[in-house]
C-alpha cells in the first residue's frame, strides 16, 4: 500500500468526506486545501495523523473493534526530538490499543537492508528527501549521534524553485504550470551537472543548448480547420485578426456609450424645451454645439439609428461561431481562408484599403460641390445641413478602414520584429510550438540546490561541504572506513548524476590515492519500508527492541529501545534531576 501522506478537506464537508493520499484524483484542484501531518520532517499534526492511521487500518483489512491488535514498526527521522516520539505513543497506546511499538530510522533501515552481514557495520549514510537532507556515519554498526547533520533543503525546494522559474520565463502559461508538474520534470527532466561552472559554460554554446534543451508539450486546443503544415505560417495573421476585431468591437462599445450618453443629454435638452425653461433650453443647446430645436432633434434621431445598429452588430458578434469571426473580417478580402500564403494575403488587405481610401476620398470631394438643403434656425441664422445617408455611410466606411490600417500595422510590426530571421522563417511558429515549454539550463540549476542551498538564499553548506566536514571530526582510520561504503537513499538521490556528482565531490575533498565507493540503494524511495519489514521478521528483534504498552506507561511516552537503526535514547532532564534528590518524598492530595 503506496500513498502520499496527504489530506484534503474542503471546508463544510462533513469528515467522512475527506480525501486521503491516492483518494485525491487531481490534487491541484485542491493544492490550497491540502494538509500534511508532517512539519518539515517531523510529525507536528497529530490529528491529521490519525486520520492518516485510520485510512492505512481501514485499508489492510484491521476490523477490530476498539483496538489495532497488531505490533507496530514505525519510521521516524534522525534525532527525533522526545516530544514527537512521546505523542506519536500516547497516539497509538492510548487511541488504538496497540501492544507494542518499535521505532527506527528510515535511512538506516535503507542502509542494513542493502548492506548486508560485514557491509553494514560501517558506511556514511546520505539520505535526501522530501523536505530536508540527513548524513549519518555509521561506526560500529550503530549511528554516530554528535555527527548526524541535516540540510534543510529537499525536493520540494527543488519543486517550488523550478515551478517558479517556469512561471517566470513563460508568464502566458503561468496557470499551466503546476507543482505536480514541476515536480515531475524535477524527477525526469533534470540531471546533476559533476561539475557546474563547467557545465553552465556548455550552455552558453547555442549547439549544445539546441541538442540537449528538453521540450515539452502542453495540452492545447488546435485552432480550428485544417491549419497544419503549409497553412500553419497563417497562424500570426489569425492572431492579428482576432487581435484587431477585439480593437474594433472595443472601439464600437466605446463610441456607443458616448452615444447613449450624448442622447440622454438630448433628451433631458428636449425636456426642458416641453417644460418652457427656454433659457435652460437655450444654455443647453449651446452645451450640445447645437443651434435649433429642429437641428437637436435631427441629430437626436441620427445617434438613436446610430445605437440601435452599434446593439445589433454587438448581438450579431457575440452570436457568430469562434470559427468564423476569428478567421474573417467583414470584409470578404481578407478571408484567411482565401490564401495559402501571408504575403498574398496582406497584399489583398493592402489593396481592400487603398480602394475604400480612394472611394472615400472621391465621395467627400463630391459631397463638397453638391449643394444640400439649406436650414435656419429660430433666429433666422443659417446652419450647416447633415446628411443622415452619407454620415451613416461614412462612419461605417471609417470603420473598415480603421480595422484594415491597423492589420496591417500589427502585420508590419510582427514582420520587423523578426527582421533578424530569413523570410521563409518568419512564421514558422505554430499553435503547438507556443504551448511548448523549452527546460535548458534550468536541467542542472534546479538540483544544484542540494549543493548551493544558498541560490535560493538558505544561510546553509551542501552536501558536499558537509560530508568533507564531518570527515574533518573523525580519525583518518575512520575516515577509510566511512569512505568505503557511501551509501544514497531517499527519493531526491534518483535524480540523474547524483551518484557521480558525489563521486566527483569525494575524488577532490579526499587524500591522493585513497579509495572510496559509492552505492545507490535499488529503490530509494521503498527500501525503507523493506528494511523494517526484514527487520521485524528477523529473529527476536520485534519482541527485545519493541516497547510494550505496560512500559510506555511506567517510563513515559518518549521511551523507547535501542537498536542498530534506530536513534539513541536520551533520557528527559527533568527525570535526572529527579533522581538525583535524595529522599524526595511526593505528598498525595
Amino acid at each position: 500500500m503506496v500513498f502520499r501522506n496527504l489530506v484534503a478537506k474542503q471546508r463544510g464537508k462533513k469528515e467522512g468526506e475527506t480525501q486521503i493520499g491516492n483518494d485525491i484524483t487531481n490534487i491541484e484542484v485542491v493544492r490550497w486545501l491540502l494538509k500534511s501531518q508532517f512539519d518539515r520532517n517531523m510529525v507536528m499534526q497529530f490529528d491529521i495523523q490519525e486520520q492518516i492511521f485510520d485510512h492505512i487500518f481501514s485499508h489492510l483489512g484491521i476490523t477490530t473493534d476498539g483496538c489495532v491488535d497488531h505490533p507496530i514498526v514505525l519510521t521516524e527521522t534522525p534525532c527525533n526530538p522526545p516530544m514527537s516520539r512521546q505523542l506519536m505513543s500516547e497516539l497509538l497506546f492510548e487511541c488504538y490499543q496497540v501492544p507494542k511499538v518499535a521505532f527506527g530510522i528510515d535511512c538506516l533501515f535503507s542502509f542494513h537492508y542493502n548492506n548486508k552481514g560485514d557491509q553494514g557495520q560501517n558506511g556514511l549514510v546520505i539520505s535526501s528527501g522530501y523536505n530536508t537532507t540527513h548524513i549519518l556515519p555509521v561506526l560500529d554498526g550503530k549511528p554516530v549521534p554528535k555527527e548526524v547533520r541535516r540540510i534543510n533543503i529537499g525536493g520540494s525546494h527543488m519543486t517550488s524553485y523550478l515551478h517558479r522559474l517556469l512561471q517566470l520565463k513563460y508568464p502566458a502559461h503561468f496557470s499551466c504550470i503546476t507543482l505536480t508538474r514541476a515536480e515531475d520534470f524535477l524527477h525526469n527532466h533534470t540531471y546533476i551537472a559533476e561539475n557546474y561552472q563547467e557545465e553552465l559554460k556548455k550552455w552558453t554554446d547555442p549547439e549544445f543548448h539546441e541538442n540537449n534543451v528538453h521540450r515539452i508539450q502542453l495540452p492545447y486546443t488546435p485552432l480550428p480547420g485544417n491549419i497544419s503544415a503549409e497553412s500553419g505560417k497563417l497562424a500570426w495573421c489569425e492572431t492579428i485578426v482576432k487581435r484587431v476585431k477585439e480593437m474594433t468591437l472595443k472601439r464600437k462599445m466605446e463610441r456607443l456609450a458616448e452615444h447613449e450618453e450624448r442622447l440622454q443629454q438630448m433628451i433631458n435638452a428636449q425636456e426642458l424645451l416641453e417644460e418652457g425653461e427656454e433659457d435652460n433650453f437655450i444654455r443647453a443647446l449651446q452645451e450640445l454645439g447645437c443651434h435649433s430645436a429642429e437641428e437637436l432633434q435631427l441629430e437626436s434621431n441620427r445617434l438613436n439609428q446610430q445605437i440601435q445598429k452599434a446593439k445589433s452588430f454587438k448581438q450579431t458578434m457575440s452570436s457568430q461561431e469562434s470559427s468564423e469571426s476569428t478567421r474573417k473580417i467583414r470584409c470578404v478580402e481578407v478571408d484567411l481562408r482565401r490564401f495559402s500564403d501571408p504575403e498574398t494575403w496582406i497584399a489583398a488587405v493592402r489593396k481592400q484599403w487603398k480602394e475604400l481610401r480612394e472611394s472615400r476620398l472621391s465621395r467627400h470631394r463630391y459631397q463638397k460641390t453638391e449643394k444640400l438643403p439649406q436650414l435656419f434656425d429660430c433666429e433666422g441664422n443659417p446652419v450647416e445641413a447633415m446628411d443622415e445617408v452619407s454620415a451613416e455611410h461614412s462612419e461605417d466606411e471609417q470603420d473598415k478602414i480603421f480595422e484594415l490600417e491597423e492589420i496591417i500595422a500589427e502585420y508590419n510590426r510582427e514582420v520587423s520584429n523578426k527582421s533578424g530571421y530569413r523570410s521563409e522563417h518568419r512564421f514558422s511558429l505554430n499553435i503547438a510550438e507556443y504551448y511548448q515549454l523549452h527546460l535548458g539550463v534550468e536541467r542542472i540549476r534546479v538540483p544544484e540546490l542540494l549543493f548551493q542551498p544558498c541560490m535560493i538564499g538558505h544561510e546553509q553548506a551542501g552536501v558536499a561541504e558537509i560530508v568533507e566536514g564531518i570527515f574533518a571530526n573523525f580519525s583518518t582510520q575512520q575516515q577509510a572506513l566511512l569512505a568505503q561504503n557511501v551509501f544514497l537513499t531517499s527519493g531526491c538521490v534518483s535524480i540523474s548524476g547524483f551518484k557521480s556528482r558525489i563521486e566527483s565531490e569525494l575524488l577532490a575533498m579526499r587524500p591522493f590515492q585513497s579509495t572510496f565507493k559509492v552505492s545507490v540503494a535499488a529503490d530509494p524511495v521503498l527500501d525503507a519500508w523493506r528494511g523494517a519489514r526484514i527487520w521485524s521478521l528477523t529473529g527476536d528483534n520485534l519482541r527485545n527492541f519493541s516497547t510494550t504498552k505496560a512500559e510506555y506507561l511506567e517510563k513515559g511516552g518518549e521511551y523507547f529501545k535501542e537498536h542498530i537503526a534506530s536513534n539513541w535514547f536520551v533520557p528527559a532532564m527533568i527525570s535526572q534531576k529527579l533522581a538525583a534528590v535524595p529522599n524526595l518524598v511526593v505528598e498525595k492530595t
